[in-house]
């Protein structure tokens, strides 16, 4: 759902940007001073344009990062709950296995002796 909604962000954005385009002059000129390279008389449709394109390639960027950041972490939580689940039917079956050795135990015992299920082997 939060990828078509995204998708859906994207495709509204792009209209305005279009409808921007269309409805402005191309005699809006600006200058575009960045660190490495100086532009002069740059439509401004234009900078907005490249503006929004490196906005959404960041945007991209950061949120694989945070992705994969939350898949590897869910992946190593499931791991971890088979592990607890494991031990804990384990730590469930334990005194029924036990008390059935017990009572193995007790049907093999001569019948003069008293059996007692207290004692643990």
């Amino acid at each position: 759902m939060w990828a078509v909604r995204s998708l859906l962000t994207i495709v509204l954005v792009l209209c305005v940007v279009a409808f921007a385009y269309y409805n402005s002059d191309m005699d809006q000129r600006v200058s575009v001073n960045l660190i490495w390279a100086k532009y002069v008389d740059v439509p401004l449709i234009t900078v907005v344009f490249w503006s929004f394109v490196a906005g959404v390639l960041v945007s991209l960027f950061v949120f694989v990062t945070v992705f994969v950041r939350q898949s590897v972490q869910i992946r190593g939580t499931r791991r971890r709950l088979q592990a607890l689940e494991s031990e804990v039917t384990v730590l469930r079956n334990r005194p029924i296995e036990e008390s059935a050795d017990l009572l193995k135990s007790a049907e093999n015992r001569p019948a003069g002796r008293a059996s007692t299920f207290s004692q643990r082997d």
